[in-house]
């Protein structure tokens, strides 16, 4: 039971703080966010199994949500979640930066 308190309080904190980093620097991507959300789990010290990722950027958030499953669901405990949404800190030059990119055609996919 301490492990799954663990667990959810560990996603819960990575989530937020993937989220967070994104939002300093949208332009940079899904990609950044999966790195930086790998980095913090690689320090988790306890693991029931790999969890479920769903990063989504934005024009105005960064959103990061986790889900995982666990051997306590046999019991009728819940599958562990953890969501944030973190509005993007400076939105207007990000919104410019879209533009310039649509302009030349690139993308940042």
């Amino acid at each position: 039971l301490c492990s799954y308190l663990y667990q959810g309080c560990f996603l819960t904190q990575a989530a937020y703080v993937a989220a967070f980093r994104g939002s300093r620097y949208p332009e940079r991507g899904e990609a950044y966010v999966e790195s930086q959300l790998e980095e913090l789990l690689e320090g988790e010290a306890l693991r029931f199994e790999a969890e479920e990722r769903t990063i989504r950027i934005g024009l105005a958030d960064v959103r990061v949500s986790l889900r995982r499953n666990t051997p306590l669901q046999s019991i009728g405990i819940r599958p562990l979640t953890a969501s944030w949404d973190i509005p993007v800190r400076d939105p207007v030059s990000y919104i410019r930066g879209l533009r310039k990119l649509s302009e030349t055609g690139e993308t940042d996919e």
